[in-house]
């Protein structure tokens, strides 16, 4: 390997990460592991069948069933495509209203770009339900390894990690599932790395936020079919000190940490998941909201509110609310601050269109302001999502709330039962109660299924199933 392939200290990240990933550990998952991720897939899919219903992924299930003739699911819809179309439009609609699954300091949502890319070509090659598993353990590692190496720098340069990791990732999970020796594994990463894109402008407005784990998905899909049939990609992709995944990317995390105790310590057990529609960095707003309401915050007795949190958060969260779409007022604080403090919540309801230019969350989210928190910013990624919340009232008391983590953060995680309700209240709507129980029973039994095909046909239907 060439010494502009390599970390300074010479550590061959990106060949170790593809020795893992074809090797021999991920077919002896800790059980606690297994259970995790099978919670991460169903609540993906809840995410997945909601996401369908909406106006952008209805446009890409159309746009990938024209691109692309082939058998593979999309979401909630009879409409069928080729892998890689089908991947987009899975992954956009998992990710189509802020609800999927997030790691903190891996700085992805790894759901929507693992499980489209991995299902998609377990369909195309018929491929049982023991490597899935496998699959969406080497991507979701491998994704949350990349985005805690990636560090403040790569989204405060304006990438969206989801859309840029996300591709690695999704990547990582096709090579493990076609199983590809680590040569080829190796280019699978390099072949993703190279598709990485998304521009977090997105933020304020449009589909294309939606869109960023869709084409990561596609970009993993694509990756996987090209190195196996022996498309090579660049060596040491992830840690050349030019053109690299981390050096072109303005990351400023450790290459090594990477591979650090990787197969002993699994990161992935730490993915957590969502109960609020919002970006991850307004979950602990929302919160905090909440926790003030019960202390007698009112709509009508708040003077102001100051939002205290790091830059990356402010970054993601702290822009003043103009109304836009559904996607700008997920992706902003004040938006959700005020909705809160109005409804008691920020779940689907609270992002209908009517709710977006309502006069009275405009007139309250006009009262919220954001500040940096230097003794936030000091405690580095672990507090990604933290925020203080200091609310003056009309007369004149101070309230105020702080939480280190969202609801679904390390130490402040949800109930596994709560995650199944979610599942059900998203996707029993689309697909009935009948077939919303097939799914919760085929993903929780997943090892034991002698196939995927009924797996598949609860998710591929648009039919109003309420009545099954």
């Amino acid at each position: 390997m060439k010494d502009d392939a390599t970390t300074p200290a010479g550590l061959p990240v990106t060949e170790i990460l593809a020795q893992w990933i074809s090797g021999p550990a991920l077919a002896d998952l800790p059980a606690s592991l297994t259970d995790h991720l099978k919670l991460a897939i169903l609540d993906t899919v809840g995410c997945g069948l909601f996401g369908a219903t909406q106006p952008w992924s209805v446009h890409a299930a159309a746009a990938a069933h024209e691109m692309a003739s082939g058998s593979c699911l999309i979401f909630g819809n009879a409409l069928t495509a080729g892998p890689a179309a089908a991947a987009m439009a899975n992954g956009t609609a998992i990710h189509g209203f802020e609800l999927d699954d997030v790691h903190l300091t891996g700085q992805i949502h790894p759901g929507s770009v693992v499980l489209p890319a991995v299902l998609a070509l377990a369909q195309l090659r018929k491929l049982p339900a023991s490597k899935v598993l496998e699959a969406v353990a080497a991507g979701y590692e491998t994704g949350i390894r990349l985005g805690a190496a990636a560090g403040r720098g790569h989204g405060l340069s304006g990438y969206h990690p989801t859309g840029t990791i996300g591709c690695v990732a999704a990547a990582a999970a096709a090579a493990r599932l076609l199983g590809l020796d680590a040569e080829r594994t190796a280019s699978a990463i390099a072949l993703g790395a190279t598709q990485a894109s998304g521009l977090y402008s997105t933020r304020t407005g449009g589909m294309a936020k939606r869109f960023h784990a869709g084409h990561a998905a596609s970009a993993g899909v694509i990756a996987g079919l090209l190195a196996e049939r022996g498309f090579t990609g660049a060596a040491g992709v992830i840690e050349a000190s030019f053109g690299g995944f981390l050096s072109t990317l303005h990351c400023d995390g450790d290459p090594a940490s990477i591979v650090q105790d990787i197969g002993r310590e699994w990161r992935s057990a730490a993915v957590g998941f969502k109960i609020f529609a919002t970006c991850a960095s307004a979950q602990t707003i929302v919160q905090g909201v909440r926790q003030l309401k019960e202390r007698g915050l009112a709509g009508d007795n708040l003077q102001r509110l100051q939002i205290k949190m790091g830059r990356i958060a402010i970054s993601n969260v702290g822009w003043p609310y103009r109304p836009a779409d559904v996607v700008a007022a997920q992706m902003n604080g004040s938006y959700a601050a005020a909705v809160t403090l109005l409804d008691g919540d920020a779940f689907v309801e609270q992002f209908s269109e009517d709710r977006l230019t309502d006069p009275a969350v405009l007139e309250l989210a006009s009262r919220m302001s954001f500040e940096f928190d230097p003794d936030i910013e000091s405690g580095g990624m672990n507090l990604r999502h933290a925020s203080r919340l200091i609310a003056h009232t009309t007369d004149g008391a101070v309230l105020e709330a702080y939480n280190a983590q969202r609801p679904g953060g390390p130490g402040n995680e949800i109930p596994p039962a709560r995650i199944v309700d979610k599942f059900e209240q998203l996707a029993r709507p689309v697909v009935g109660a009948v077939r919303t129980q097939k799914i919760i029973d085929c993903v929780m039994g997943l090892e034991a299924l002698p196939d995927l095909n009924e797996f598949y046909a609860c998710l591929a239907t648009g039919e109003n199933a309420r009545g099954n």
